[in-house]
């Protein structure tokens, strides 16, 4: 029996500060951080990506990076598609092997085996996260009591209800940030913040880049 060929791989190093602007591979790969972190954007919506993380990409995505610190990775050919997405993992001694494995378990839970309630989904899309609505109406939609909702959605998504809606915040603050030209007072409230100063602590800190700096660095 032919023993599968092992994906042909490449390391990267970038500077702190430095920025990789809009470009695509031609190919699918995936990217483990050894060192450093980095946040990249796609289709306006930003990725934290510190070390441990793997990162998938597809063929023809169109993506940019801002390096924070001074950053090393590890990028591996893909001869069959992946979920997109990303996963953490212990780098240990063998990186590579670190990839494999967490390569293989993002393909388990593409194929229907991360073990998710039913109710997760339809409250991750039906509720509006970067609203204003207490987090109570997420455990309406989920049918829980909020007790238990909140320590089944840590569970299964790895993160409490509320520093998942402080994401969904930052993330559409992104897009307004490189859709439009909003001002960062008018995003700031039309994202949940409730000023343009607790827009900037906050962006600043889950990205790495203030309001101002990130639609300068990502624009197209």
């Amino acid at each position: 029996m032919t023993r599968p060929q092992a994906p042909r791989t490449f390391t990267t190093a970038h500077p702190a500060s430095s920025t990789l602007r809009y470009h695509h591979h031609g190919i699918a790969f995936a990217t483990i951080v050894l060192e450093g972190c980095y946040t990249e954007v796609r289709e306006s919506v930003p990725l934290v990506c510190p070390a441990g993380t793997l990162v998938i990409h597809d063929a023809h995505e169109e993506h940019a990076d801002y390096f924070t610190q001074p950053t090393r990775c590890l990028n591996l050919e893909l001869d069959e598609p992946v979920a997109r997405g990303t996963i953490g993992c212990d780098l240990g001694d063998d990186p590579l092997r670190a990839a494999l494995n967490a390569l293989a378990a993002l393909r388990a839970r593409s194929g229907g085996a991360s073990g998710e309630p039913e109710w997760l989904q339809p409250t991750l899309d039906r509720f509006e996260w970067s609203g204003a609505e207490p987090l109570r109406g997420a455990a309406r939609v989920a049918g829980l009591h909020p007790t238990h909702f909140s320590r089944a959605f840590r569970r299964h998504v790895g993160t409490t209800p509320n520093g998942y809606r402080l994401r969904a915040r930052v993330r559409r603050a992104s897009a307004l940030l490189l859709e439009t030209n909003a001002s960062l007072a008018s995003i700031a409230l039309a994202c949940g913040f409730s000023d343009q100063s607790h827009l900037t602590r906050t962006f600043g800190a889950a990205l790495g880049l203030a309001p101002a700096a990130y639609r300068r660095t990502f624009a197209r």
